[in-house]
């Protein structure tokens, strides 16, 4: 493995973490590798090196969990790390809202499949850690809760379906393994900084908001948006496996009832900040998007579509799987979470405290774009 021994001593804890150099997995692999565990990263690349903690601690083992139980890695590295784990830590995941749903089931779904059966391999194992979304409530309403399994009435996307069934496969290997599943809201950066290290829908969103070419989005002014910071996910997720772990539950890591913000809410802190830092962005007269009923919304995407302007319609695709969750408002009971998280001061903060951070990085860096 890179010319080292993943073999620890023999009451060191080894962890195997996939998709440690996504925005959640790196966090914690950063935590993991300030203990004095043993941390073997799963990457599918070499250039996902650099993103990783440079420590002794921290070993990169090319591999790919989409090709089942040998986890993409040598005989040997398999024995090895089967010989060694103590804590599996799955975070890998296909996030691309639109992907088609066989793509989203080989790296969701089978991929989760191939990590556990690895698991079951491992003797000294000790805990199973599988990081889904709250999302697969898909398009159910109201409030959803930790013991709620979700999907019922649908769902928005292709990556909402494959997480769910991923979920299944998960519950389905509860009896024999000592799994529990971590359910995450929508992180958009860093709650002290703004900084994004991954960007998602939301972030393509901010972006087209700030060319006007957003005219209007699916939702209400009073509709909950549910999201998270990085460091709060991360503190919150490494707390719950190190020292509050309890196989078989469910957490949800979201903003809940109290600490979310309104969609009008954000739409408002948003075009404020554009406002704020950058002045020259008020000059364009960029007005706030129209907030629609579904159907109103739907007629607008046929209707770019039809027309075919590619710059608008290409927007119009980019932000349409996220804009349709807006359609179905929902709130996510975490109540046990929190109570677990309580005794370690761990609370998630209120999105408006952090949000403009979040706006004011993206627009000052273009998007992430290169200096």
């Amino acid at each position: 493995m890179n010319g080292q021994s993943v073999t620890p001593p023999e009451r060191r804890r080894t962890i195997l973490v996939t998709g440690g150099t996504g925005t959640l997995g790196r966090a914690l692999v950063t935590r993991f590798a300030a203990g004095d565990a043993a941390v073997v990263v799963l990457t599918r690349g070499q250039t996902s090196a650099g993103v990783l903690p440079v420590c002794p601690s921290v070993t990169r083992l090319r591999g790919d969990v989409r090709v089942g139980g040998s986890l993409g890695v040598t005989r040997a590295e398999r024995a090895e790390l089967t010989a060694t784990v103590t804590d599996v830590v799955h975070c890998a995941a296909e996030t691309t809202f639109n992907r088609p749903l066989d793509e989203a089931r080989t790296a969701n779904v089978e991929g989760t499949r191939a990590i556990l059966e690895f698991a079951r391999d491992c003797p000294r194992l000790e805990r199973v850690a599988c990081f889904s979304t709250v999302y697969v409530a898909g398009r159910a309403t109201g409030c959803f809760g930790e013991c709620d399994i979700g999907g019922e009435d649908g769902f928005v996307n292709s990556y909402e379906q494959s997480k769910a069934e991923m979920e299944a496969v998960v519950r389905d290997a509860m009896p024999d393994l000592p799994i529990a599943l971590y359910r995450l809201s929508t992180i958009i950066g860093d709650s002290r900084t703004g900084c994004v290290s991954g960007f998602n829908a939301v972030h393509h969103a901010l972006r087209l908001l700030y060319q006007g070419l957003a005219p209007m989005v699916p939702g209400r002014a009073g509709t909950l948006v549910d999201l998270i910071p990085v460091d709060f996910a991360a503190d919150a997720s490494y707390m719950l496996l190190t020292h509050a772990f309890q196989p078989g539950r469910t957490y949800h890591l979201c903003s809940g009832t109290t600490r979310s913000a309104t969609l009008g809410g954000l739409l408002d802190a948003t075009m404020a900040a554009f406002e704020r830092h950058r002045p020259a962005w008020r000059k364009r007269s960029i007005a706030r998007p129209a907030l629609v009923e579904l159907d109103t919304y739907e007629l607008f995407v046929r209707s770019v579509e039809e027309a075919g302007n590619q710059v608008l319609l290409q927007a119009t695709r980019a932000v349409q799987a996220f804009a349709y969750q807006l359609a179905y408002a929902k709130v996510f009971d975490a109540r046990h979470t929190e109570s677990a998280l309580a005794p370690y001061g761990i609370d998630v903060p209120p999105v408006l405290d952090y949000y403009e951070r979040v706006v004011r990085w993206c627009v000052e860096t273009n998007w992430g774009a290169p200096s």
